[in-house]
């Protein structure tokens, strides 16, 4: 049959808009036949139909461009006057579909079209003002009322044609498709004007296609079909689907399109519901539909089933239906779930039968049970089981209903099991993220306290230790983490743990451990460079999280990985330093025989000319070739002493005859030792006030005849050197500078690390100032170099002993 619902009541004598009768023929076609409609004051009313059904003729006649043939138009009570194609029915404003816009006029233009007034007219900027408040008191968003109308977005032109519509405050404003060319963003700017307007007690008559704008919009919906009203519904107690049979003419079943709508309830719901409730809406829906059945949700647990959601059930049930077995011993969940089909008991009162022997049921206070298993992609999941207090056999739509509702909550039930793992499994990668970071970081392996701190935080655990077996039962433990901060240190009960865990197979598989009361272990054994490893966990408030095992495993794993590539690192290391340390050795001692070389090959050459048989050499001679011999000598002599120098202070058994020095008598000696040429390139300029040192009178003087014997014998002749002695605070400088060609940046390194640009032919092996160095900083001081704007500065500073220190007050007051 077709539903055709009388017009809303409450819209008598006094409504606003009156149809009565309307007829309205094109030559020998009816438009409109015998059309009644009222609209009450304040009402929002849709009128649908199809293409052709009459509604934009009906519109003509209410905004008065059309006659009816028959029948009349009443607004609030009174025929209008008025009206024609022309002016249109006063109190009556129609927005087209067609909105008539100008598009090369400005807002402001097009909303005050035809009621411009000269003083209007002559101001245009009076002309803005009005507009813009005439916007503003309708609360249409428009602000720039200078923009032309073709710049507008479709929703934008929708709103300003409105606002046309509203500019005398019409009795009824009549809108023809507003949203049909528009898209979803700007529709639903246009409703939120229309739901406004309708707050504001505007009487409102909207003619759409969209059956679900209606219901958005719409108190009533009035719908024609063939020029006549086919019926009229309210929104708040009909479905979308009655208006649509309306519109087509088909049939509804009211109480099929009632549990539909129950269903598209329940999927919206569901859809925005928290995971964790979806099988409490699932059953909620269920009990609704069935008229507030009883009901209970088993799931499947091992070879048991535990109740999950009940509504309804009796407490004395609710306890024993808790944990039910499968098969018969757990009644019709038992059955089902056993079984993977439905089961129904018509009278719950009486034993149940089931398996070819008798079993009470218990008392249910129910006519018949009902259990329909819950199948998900993976099997079974679960069972509903429905108490209706009725016995008898369910009709089979029920069974279907039931049946469709379970595959509702085997969705939900599975749609929460799966985000449970993927959030375990974040949590679990964001742990594991967390500890490669740290260990993948500069510190590496060293970062082990890090590493665990996060790996304790994804485990949610008390206590996480790694230790290292030694080789005969005992532990060293690398790092360990704990809960309370101020827990520094392996605990006890980890301690013992962890060589319970040692002891077991060391491949990586995470393992439960034996614990004491209230407190759970996980322990992972693994090899690694530094022998058999334990990684362990403890939690003192109950079992650990179900994806510990996974994150103990993996972070067991991460941890090997760090260990060996700090070993692979640390050899890495030992060789690059092993094939440095041989370089430097090669290179050092190709160049010591190269300096020794020179002095033997000299000695012996003029020692074997001297003792030529058959030649005969005058007394110069001789000498001069003695004097070469000495000479030579003394090089090789200090070349050795340089080597036992520099090897002692390497050794770091330089022995020092500390005594209290002046230092410029310790000055005046190395200069003493400059060659006579030399030696008036020297300048000595020394304070007068310098205060004594503690240090090796001959040591320093070392020191200072190599700078001073460097500065004189590597430069050009003619260089100047000068040498300052000078107090400066706590210290006494003495700086060595000299105007020549400057020594290299790398001169003060030690031990010599390669060849270096000899300055002259007098070079010796290079030791000199890595010796003078060693000695300065034997003596607690510092030996520096810098470049001036020419030639090189040594400065050699060391620690001073005041008057103050040295003698007591009296005496420092009388000096």
């Amino acid at each position: 049959m077709v539903l055709a619902v009388e017009p809303a009541a409450g819209v008598g004598p006094g409504a606003l808009l009156s149809v009565e009768g309307v007829t309205v023929r094109y030559g020998e076609r009816t438009a409109l036949l015998g059309v009644g409609l009222e609209l009450g004051v304040g009402e929002v009313v849709a009128l649908a139909g199809e293409n052709g059904a009459g509604k934009s003729t009906l519109v003509r006649c209410i905004a008065g461009e059309l006659t009816p043939q028959a029948g009349r138009v009443l607004l609030a009570g009174r025929a209008p006057g008025g009206g024609g194609m022309a002016g249109g029915r006063r109190g009556v404003a129609v927005v087209w579909q067609d909105l008539s816009l100008c598009d090369n006029i400005d807002i402001a233009g097009n909303l005050l079209l035809g009621s411009e007034t000269r003083r209007l007219m002559l101001s245009p900027g009076r002309l803005h003002t009005t507009a813009r408040r005439l916007l503003a008191e309708l609360g249409i968003p428009l602000p720039d009322t200078t923009m032309d109308v073709r710049h507008l977005s479709g929703g934008q032109r929708q709103l300003l044609a409105v606002a046309r519509a509203l500019r005398d405050r019409p009795a009824l404003l009549v809108l023809d498709e507003p949203t049909a060319a528009l898209g979803v963003a700007e529709t639903r700017q246009v409703e939120e004007l229309v739901t406004r307007l309708r707050g504001d007690g505007t009487t409102i008559l909207v003619v759409s296609h969209d059956v679900e704008q209606m219901f958005r919009l719409a108190d009533r919906v009035v719908v024609l079909r063939r020029g006549q009203v086919a019926g009229a519904v309210r929104t708040a107690d009909s479905h979308p689907d009655e208006v649509t049979a309306l519109i087509t003419g088909q049939e509804v079943d009211a109480s099929a399109r009632r549990q539909l709508d129950r269903l598209h309830g329940l999927v919206d719901r569901l859809a925005s519901a928290d995971p964790g409730s979806s099988v409490s809406l699932v059953l909620s829906a269920l009990a609704t539909a069935l008229g507030g059945a009883r009901m209970a949700l088993h799931l499947l647990d091992g070879d048991h089933l535990r109740a999950e959601v009940t509504i309804g059930v009796p407490p004395a049930l609710r306890r024993e239906w808790q944990r039910l077995p499968l098969g018969p011993a757990g009644g019709p969940p038992g059955l089902a779930a056993a079984g993977g089909r439905v089961v129904v008991e018509p009278d719950g009162r009486q034993p149940l039968r089931g398996g070819g022997r008798l079993r009470p049921l218990g008392r249910l206070a129910a006519g018949s049970v009902w259990a329909v298993p819950i199948h998900g992609s993976g099997g079974l999941l679960g069972v509903i089981t429905v108490l209706q207090p009725a016995g008898g056999e369910p009709r089979r739509d029920e069974l279907d209903l039931v049946s469709l509702y379970a595959g509702h909550a085997a969705g939900a039930i599975e749609r929460e099991r799966l985000l449970d793992q993927v959030t375990a499994r974040n949590r679990v990668l964001e742990s594991i993220r967390d500890v490669l970071q740290n260990l993948a970081g500069p510190a590496g392996a060293r970062g082990l306290d890090a590493a665990l701190h996060a790996l304790r935080a994804g485990l949610q655990a008390t206590e996480v230790g790694l230790a290292v077996g030694d080789g005969w039962g005992g532990l060293s433990w690398r790092a360990a983490q704990h809960a309370d901060a101020a827990v520094a240190s392996p605990s006890a009960a980890l301690r013992t743990a962890g060589g319970a865990a040692l002891a077991g197979t060391a491949d990586g598989r995470a393992r439960a451990l034996p614990a004491g009361p209230g407190a759970s272990w996980l322990g992972a054994g693994f090899p690694s460079p530094e022998g058999p490893t334990v990684l362990v966990a403890r939690w003192d408030d109950g079992a650990p999280p179900a994806d510990a095992t996974a994150l103990v495993e993996d972070g067991a794993n991460s941890l090997r990985l760090a260990l060996e590539r700090e070993e692979a690192q640390r050899a890495h290391q030992e060789a690059v330093t092993l094939r440095r340390s041989q370089e430097l050795q090669r290179q050092f001692l190709s160049r010591l025989s190269h300096e020794l070389r020179t002095p033997l090959t000299a000695i012996r050459g003029y020692a074997s000319s001297l003792l030529q048989p058959d030649v005969t050499w005058d007394d110069e001679s001789e000498q001069r070739f003695l004097r070469r011999i000495a000479a030579e000598a003394a090089r090789l002599g200090r070349l050795v002493g340089d080597l036992l120098d520099f090897s002692a202070i390497e050794a770091s058994v330089l022995r020092l005859q500390p005594d209290w020095c002046d230092l410029a008598l310790v000055i005046d000696a190395a200069v003493a030792v400059v060659a006579a040429p030399a030696a008036t390139t020297v300048d000595v300029r020394c304070d007068t006030d310098l205060p004594p040192v503690w240090a090796d009178h001959d040591r320093l003087e070392q020191v200072l005849v190599n700078l001073v014997h460097n500065a004189v014998q590597h430069n050009p002749p003619g260089t100047s050197v000068r040498v300052e002695a000078t107090a400066a605070g706590p210290d006494v400088v003495v700086t060595v500078t000299d105007d020549g060609v400057g020594a290299p940046a790398d001169v003060l390194a030690a031990p010599p690390d390669g060849p270096r640009e000899r300055r002259a032919a007098t070079a010796g092996a290079g030791l000199g100032l890595s010796i003078a160095r060693g000695i300065v900083a034997a003596h607690g001081g510092s030996l520096s170099m810098d470049h001036p704007e020419c030639g090189t500065r040594f400065v050699v500073r060391l620690p001073a002993e005041r008057l103050e220190a040295l003698a007591g007050p009296d005496e420092a007051r009388q000096g």
